[in-house]
C-alpha cells in the first residue's frame, strides 16, 4: 500500500445526509473543483433515500456544508 493510499483513508469523514440523516462517506479531492465564488464544491448522491447533494467547504474551520437540490 503506498503512503499516498494512507493519507486518503486517514482524511475520509463520516457526514450525515441532510434529509434522512444516514452516515456518507466523504473524502475531500487532491484536485477539487472550484466554483464561480471561490469555493471546493462537491456533489454528492445519498445512497439511502437517493437525495442529491451539494456542499461547499468552509474555508474557515475545513467543513463540509452539505444541503439537499431541489429536484
Amino acid at each position: 500500500m503506498s503512503v499516498d493510499a494512507l493519507e486518503t483513508i486517514s482524511e475520509v469523514e463520516v457526514i450525515a445526509c441532510p434529509q434522512c440523516n444516514a452516515q456518507l462517506m466523504f473524502c475531500r479531492s487532491r484536485t477539487p473543483r472550484i466554483d464561480s465564488c471561490g469555493f471546493e464544491s462537491y456533489s454528492l448522491d445519498c445512497m439511502a433515500c437517493g437525495a442529491l447533494l451539494a456542499g461547499i467547504v468552509d474555508p474557515y474551520d475545513d467543513a463540509l456544508l452539505l444541503a439537499e437540490i431541489a429536484g
